[in-house]
């Protein structure tokens, strides 16, 4: 199910602030209750928000964390969403959560943390407190894609209702009730959350364990205690966990507090069906720690999805695994995790640019050229007669030149062939260069007629990508000759 579509292409203030976003937002800020009073040409975190911004401390110094043997903290779960304006209206008015950051990306990750998709791609951390203190949800949106068919994989997230802000029906959203009474309310996609009366829980946390379904308890136990190191607890000490001989609760870290999110995982009795919607539950971790992770995923033959990998644009090291019954796991390590955080704190890093949204929308449902649309949008104003000479430059500045994405699948293939061969060649990464890469793209496809990548260049001349340029010089005995002649052999 899962493509490696990506590449990271960063599209916040910390790439290229002038180009995403018309407004700044002040550095160092929180949302919390208020008005707008006094904000002058700021957007708020979504259109109708009654949030204002108010300047918080830097971020805490977590380092020691970075080399403690077994580290563990439950990070957040990520979800797939349909609309972030309605989702944010629904976090923000209903539980009080805020914004810890905001990311723009022009095409898929590399991990797949927004489903298996290639293009344009937002993700929004929401939350209560920090983020490094915290536990928190990933919301992400693709664009053009307005919703996902959902399976029987995710149950719900419990929350203390202490921090309700308001009646949820009051707000347009329905309560129900499961068989055991308790209540349940569902966001604007379908996401449901299991609203516990908590009283001794610290109201710094107000997240207390995600439910999940599973095929078989003792064999999901099993992997989740043996190969991923998480530790069973006693349902009595979870509020709001079944307690059921058909469920258990875990947690990832190996000494938990009440602060620290658990897992139920509660038997199904039959296959799990994730659909399109899964989600992915995330945990950081020490230096290292996503390599022998792997290792352990692999003796027992398990699932690894991606990695260990860095990631672009933040370099935080993760490993995704899957359990037996395919639920996904992202295990990353806390310093480069502190990269990642650390967007909170840049100009910006919390702000949400809707006009810039509204644009990059319309280019991702433009039909067959959605692609060179997002790169035209990402791009932003630039230079059109500087950037076609420094194209042309890069053309003729290796005997072959292959312009890629990080993740592109058949890119990949072309570096394959010309390292099988022995062949020299230089790579330009387009979703490495932040808004640079982007006019590259446009001035590429202006240059070639074609907006797709690879786009590959021998002497100075394009022969075109990989099917149509490369594999088919291959299949012909024409490619060692050109390679020879342009001194790549």
């Amino acid at each position: 199910m899962y493509s490696t579509l990506r590449s990271a292409f960063f599209l916040s203030s910390l790439a290229a602030s002038a180009a995403f976003r018309s407004t700044t937002l002040p550095h160092n800020f929180a949302l919390t209750k208020g008005a707008y009073t006094g904000l002058v040409g700021v957007k708020a975190p979504y259109s109708r928000s009654s949030y204002r911004l108010n300047a918080v401390s830097v971020s805490n110094d977590l380092s020691e964390n970075w080399t403690k043997p077994g580290y563990r903290r439950p990070l957040h779960w990520v979800f797939k969403i349909g609309s972030l304006d309605d989702s944010l209206k629904f976090y923000e008015e209903l539980f009080g959560m805020h914004v810890h950051r905001h990311e723009e990306f022009a095409s898929g990750c590399e991990a797949t943390c927004n489903g298996p998709y290639g293009g344009a791609w937002s993700k929004t951390m929401i939350g209560f407190g920090k983020e490094e203190t915290n536990f928190a949800l990933e919301l992400t949106y693709n664009y053009g894609i307005d919703s996902y068919e959902a399976g029987d994989d995710y149950r719900y997230i419990a929350v203390n209702s202490k921090c309700l802000k308001a009646d949820p029906e009051e707000l347009g959203y329905p309560v129900t009730k499961d068989e055991a009474g308790n209540r349940l309310v569902a966001s604007p996609d379908g996401y449901k959350y299991l609203l516990v009366d908590a009283e001794n829980q610290p109201e710094e946390e107000p997240f207390l364990f995600a439910s999940i379904h599973v095929a078989d308890l003792k064999k999901a136990v099993e992997f989740h205690r043996d190969i991923l190191g998480a530790t069973v607890l006693e349902a009595k000490d979870v509020p709001g966990a079944l307690g059921t001989p058909n469920s258990a609760v875990i947690c990832f870290d190996k000494n938990p507090g009440p602060r620290d999110v658990k897992l139920e995982l509660v038997e199904l009795g039959s296959e799990v069906n994730h659909a399109l919607a899964p989600g992915r539950f995330a945990t950081e971790t020490e230096d290292g720690a996503p390599d022998y992770i792997a290792e352990k995923v692999k003796a027992v033959g398990g699932t690894i999805l991606h990695g260990p990998i860095k990631l672009q644009p933040h370099g935080e090291e993760v490993v995704i695994v899957a359990d037996p019954d395919g639920h996904e796991y992202c295990f990353v390590d806390s310093r480069g995790y502190t990269n990642c955080v650390n967007v909170s704190y840049q100009e910006g890093g919390r702000s949400v640019d809707w006009d810039f949204r509204t644009k990059l929308e319309a280019a991702a449902r433009s039909g067959e050229s959605a692609k060179l649309e997002v790169a035209k949008v990402s791009a932003g104003d630039y230079d059109k007669k500087t950037m076609k000479e420094k194209l042309e430059k890069m053309t003729k500045k290796s005997p072959v030149v292959i312009f890629s994405q990080t993740s592109c699948p058949f890119c990949k293939k072309a570096k394959d062939l010309l390292t099988d061969l022995g062949a020299s060649y230089e790579t330009v990464e387009v979703d490495t260069l932040g808004t640079e890469g982007m006019a590259l793209r446009v001035e590429l496809a202006e240059l070639t007629g074609e907006s797709s990548v690879p786009r590959i260049f021998v002497g100075g001349k394009c022969v075109g990508g990989f099917s149509d340029g490369l594999e088919e010089l291959a299949d012909s005995g024409k490619l060692e000759g050109m390679l020879k002649e342009a001194g790549s052999l």
